[in-house]
């Protein structure tokens, strides 16, 4: 008889002891939910997967905002990664999952190649900067100098002062892509003018040595770039509307991130920012800052801006 009394009290302690591991392991559960899916007082902020991949070109008016975006989404709480590429491979990117998100979709003509192919696997989130512009671009004391006409009727021998270049930048980007099927065509630039093929930062760099020797230039230039607060600048009337209307940025993401991380997608509902503010980066990055620093200094200085695109998810 003792020995069963002896039994029946391992057996239940045995039964106590599991039962106080299932709690414990419950517990534990428990909190690591409450950790990854914390919600606030409006159940805003379920994290979801925490490992997020932004991509960008490597054009600085993109890189910028997408580092702002990235220190954002990891004070929320998520792992993220930069997956910087040309237009191409981010669109590529998207459709199969390996990019999540990115806030530099140049919507509807600059990208419209790339959105065209992947539009069905994606989704526009939010209007990040309103109204960028692109168009051929010379420095303001080329007075002769005003429309793409002038280029096209070679108005005060301006082909032969620039040997028939156009200083272009990378032969993947938009802009390139919308001067050779569109612009060049469109004006019968293409019977005497080559489009050069080089770099966003060479094609700066060009525009730099020009105007420091007071000499012509005619570059392909978008909105926002630091050049426009660095050097007095004018984009070249279009007036057969070769660029198209000025483009949205757009947030853009492949249709299951939302429910994959809701409270990123949250984010990039709230997120905007003007092309003067993304501008302010750009030039401290053009004087030697990491991207990365130039974006939390941004941050650091516009604790308004950071309430709005952290509504709810505090």
């Amino acid at each position: 008889m003792w020995k069963t009394y002896r039994f029946l009290g391992i057996v239940v302690i045995f039964l106590v002891c599991m039962m106080l591991a299932a709690c414990g392991d419950d517990n534990d559960g428990n909190q690591e939910n409450e950790s990854n899916n914390a919600d606030d007082s409006n159940g805003n902020k379920e994290l979801g997967e925490q490992s997020i991949s932004l991509g960008t070109d490597d054009y600085v008016s993109n890189t910028s905002n997408t580092y702002v975006a990235k220190l954002m989404l990891e004070e929320i709480g998520y792992d993220v990664e930069i997956n910087q590429t040309d237009v191409g491979v981010e669109y590529t990117g998207l459709s199969d999952g390996s990019t999540n998100a990115i806030v530099g979709a140049w919507l509807p003509t600059t990208h419209r190649s790339y959105w065209e192919e992947y539009k069905d696997d994606l989704e526009k989130i939010n209007t990040v900067t309103e109204k960028v512009e692109l168009g051929l671009t010379v420095p303001a004391y080329m007075e002769d100098i005003n429309s793409i006409e002038d280029l096209a009727n070679n108005t005060n021998n301006i082909g032969e002062k620039l040997e028939w270049t156009i200083t272009g930048i990378s032969p993947g980007a938009g802009e390139m892509k919308l001067m050779e099927s569109d612009v060049m065509p469109g004006y019968g630039l293409n019977e005497n003018w080559e489009l050069l093929e080089s770099s966003g930062a060479a094609m700066s760099a060009a525009l730099s040595d020009a105007i420091d020797q007071n000499e012509p230039i005619v570059v392909t230039l978008w909105t926002p770039h630091w050049t426009f607060n660095e050097f007095d600048l004018k984009i070249l009337d279009d007036p057969k509307g070769t660029f198209g209307e000025p483009d949205d940025v757009f947030s853009v993401a492949g249709k299951d991130f939302k429910e994959q991380s809701p409270a990123a997608y949250k984010f990039l509902e709230q997120f905007s920012i003007t092309k003067e503010e993304t501008q302010t980066m750009m030039v401290d990055i053009k004087d030697g800052m990491d991207e990365e620093d130039a974006a939390q200094k941004f941050i650091d200085n516009h604790p308004d801006l950071k309430d709005q695109w952290l509504k709810g998810l505090e």
